[in-house]
Protein backbone atom coordinates (compact mmCIF):
# COMPACT_ATOMS: atom_id res chain seq x y z
CA UNK A 1 0.00 0.00 0.00
CA UNK A 2 2.88 2.41 0.63
CA UNK A 3 4.54 1.71 -2.72
CA UNK A 4 1.68 3.23 -4.77
CA UNK A 5 1.77 6.30 -2.54
CA UNK A 6 5.51 6.59 -3.01
CA UNK A 7 5.11 6.29 -6.77
CA UNK A 8 2.38 8.97 -6.74
CA UNK A 9 4.61 11.28 -4.70
CA UNK A 10 7.46 10.79 -7.16
CA UNK A 11 5.15 11.79 -10.03
CA UNK A 12 3.94 14.89 -8.20
CA UNK A 13 7.27 16.20 -6.94
CA UNK A 14 8.71 17.26 -10.32
CA UNK A 15 5.55 19.22 -11.12
CA UNK A 16 5.53 20.93 -7.74
CA UNK A 17 9.21 21.71 -8.01
CA UNK A 18 8.78 23.12 -11.52
CA UNK A 19 5.88 25.26 -10.32
CA UNK A 20 8.03 26.68 -7.54
CA UNK A 21 10.82 27.45 -9.99
CA UNK A 22 8.40 29.30 -12.26
CA UNK A 23 6.84 31.25 -9.39
CA UNK A 24 10.04 31.98 -7.44
CA UNK A 25 11.05 35.00 -9.57
CA UNK A 26 7.53 36.42 -9.23
CA UNK A 27 7.56 36.00 -5.46
CA UNK A 28 10.95 37.64 -5.11
CA UNK A 29 10.00 40.71 -7.08
CA UNK A 30 6.67 41.05 -5.32
CA UNK A 31 8.17 40.78 -1.86
CA UNK A 32 10.91 43.24 -2.70
CA UNK A 33 8.54 45.90 -3.97
CA UNK A 34 6.10 45.45 -1.10
CA UNK A 35 8.79 45.43 1.58
CA UNK A 36 10.54 48.58 0.33
CA UNK A 37 9.17 51.46 2.34
CA UNK A 38 11.87 54.06 1.71
CA UNK A 39 11.08 56.81 -0.77
CA UNK A 40 14.04 56.17 -3.06
CA UNK A 41 13.34 52.44 -3.37
CA UNK A 42 9.67 53.13 -4.05
CA UNK A 43 10.59 55.77 -6.62
CA UNK A 44 12.97 53.47 -8.46
CA UNK A 45 10.49 50.59 -8.58
CA UNK A 46 7.74 52.97 -9.77
CA UNK A 47 9.94 54.32 -12.54
CA UNK A 48 10.96 50.85 -13.67
CA UNK A 49 7.36 49.65 -13.81
CA UNK A 50 6.30 52.80 -15.66
CA UNK A 51 9.03 52.29 -18.23
CA UNK A 52 8.08 48.67 -18.96
CA UNK A 53 6.18 48.56 -22.19
CA UNK A 54 3.28 46.24 -23.03
CA UNK A 55 5.62 44.44 -25.43
CA UNK A 56 8.12 43.64 -22.66
CA UNK A 57 5.28 42.58 -20.33
CA UNK A 58 4.03 40.23 -23.03
CA UNK A 59 7.55 38.94 -23.65
CA UNK A 60 8.01 38.14 -19.96
CA UNK A 61 4.64 36.43 -19.95
CA UNK A 62 5.59 34.37 -23.03
CA UNK A 63 8.78 33.29 -21.23
CA UNK A 64 6.74 32.29 -18.16
CA UNK A 65 4.41 30.22 -20.35
CA UNK A 66 7.40 28.65 -22.13
CA UNK A 67 9.03 27.57 -18.88
CA UNK A 68 5.79 26.31 -17.35
CA UNK A 69 4.89 24.37 -20.52
CA UNK A 70 8.30 22.67 -20.54
CA UNK A 71 7.84 21.65 -16.90
CA UNK A 72 4.29 20.47 -17.59
CA UNK A 73 5.39 18.28 -20.50
CA UNK A 74 8.10 16.67 -18.39
CA UNK A 75 5.86 16.04 -15.37
CA UNK A 76 2.45 15.51 -16.98
CA UNK A 77 -0.92 16.52 -15.69
CA UNK A 78 -4.41 17.49 -16.72
CA UNK A 79 -5.16 20.08 -19.40
CA UNK A 80 -7.56 21.86 -17.02
CA UNK A 81 -4.75 22.29 -14.48
CA UNK A 82 -2.43 23.52 -17.21
CA UNK A 83 -4.98 26.11 -18.35
CA UNK A 84 -5.59 27.28 -14.80
CA UNK A 85 -1.88 27.78 -14.21
CA UNK A 86 -1.42 29.68 -17.48
CA UNK A 87 -4.30 31.92 -16.40
CA UNK A 88 -2.50 32.58 -13.12
CA UNK A 89 0.73 33.42 -14.96
CA UNK A 90 -1.19 35.83 -17.19
CA UNK A 91 -2.82 37.52 -14.22
CA UNK A 92 0.55 37.91 -12.47
CA UNK A 93 1.92 39.70 -15.56
CA UNK A 94 -1.19 41.83 -16.10
CA UNK A 95 -2.22 39.99 -19.27
CA UNK A 96 -5.95 39.97 -19.93
CA UNK A 97 -7.84 37.58 -22.18
CA UNK A 98 -4.94 35.14 -22.24
CA UNK A 99 -7.05 32.52 -24.01
CA UNK A 100 -7.07 34.65 -27.17
CA UNK A 101 -3.59 36.16 -26.79
CA UNK A 102 -1.26 34.59 -29.35
CA UNK A 103 1.71 35.13 -27.00
CA UNK A 104 0.19 32.37 -24.87
CA UNK A 105 0.37 29.89 -27.74
CA UNK A 106 3.80 31.00 -28.96
CA UNK A 107 5.04 30.44 -25.39
CA UNK A 108 3.43 27.01 -25.37
CA UNK A 109 5.20 26.16 -28.62
CA UNK A 110 8.53 27.36 -27.23
CA UNK A 111 7.95 25.25 -24.12
CA UNK A 112 7.17 22.19 -26.21
CA UNK A 113 10.46 22.68 -28.05
CA UNK A 114 12.33 23.23 -24.78
CA UNK A 115 10.87 19.98 -23.43
CA UNK A 116 11.96 18.12 -26.57
CA UNK A 117 8.46 17.20 -27.75
CA UNK A 118 8.33 15.97 -31.33
CA UNK A 119 6.35 13.81 -33.72
CA UNK A 120 3.06 12.41 -32.50
CA UNK A 121 3.62 13.77 -28.99
CA UNK A 122 4.01 17.31 -30.38
CA UNK A 123 0.93 16.95 -32.59
CA UNK A 124 -1.10 15.68 -29.65
CA UNK A 125 -0.09 18.62 -27.46
CA UNK A 126 -0.86 21.08 -30.25
CA UNK A 127 -4.29 19.57 -30.81
CA UNK A 128 -5.17 19.50 -27.11
CA UNK A 129 -3.73 22.87 -26.12
CA UNK A 130 -5.05 24.76 -29.16
CA UNK A 131 -8.53 23.40 -28.53
CA UNK A 132 -9.16 22.88 -32.25
CA UNK A 133 -8.43 26.54 -33.12
CA UNK A 134 -6.28 26.73 -36.26
CA UNK A 135 -4.86 30.17 -35.37
CA UNK A 136 -3.79 28.95 -31.94
CA UNK A 137 -2.29 25.80 -33.44
CA UNK A 138 -0.36 27.95 -35.94
CA UNK A 139 0.94 30.15 -33.11
CA UNK A 140 2.09 27.05 -31.19
CA UNK A 141 3.94 25.82 -34.28
CA UNK A 142 5.46 29.28 -34.81
CA UNK A 143 6.73 29.33 -31.21
CA UNK A 144 8.00 25.77 -31.55
CA UNK A 145 9.95 26.58 -34.70
CA UNK A 146 11.35 29.83 -33.28
CA UNK A 147 12.72 27.97 -30.25
CA UNK A 148 14.39 25.31 -32.41
CA UNK A 149 16.51 27.79 -34.38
Amino acid sequence: MTIPRLAAARRLLPGLFAGLIVLAPLGCSLSKSSSDSSGSASDSSASSSASSSPASKESLYRDDVRDYTAAYVKSGGRIADFNQKVGELAKARGITNWEDNMATYEGIGQGLAKAGASGVELDTYITNLAGGDKNKAAAIRKGYESARK
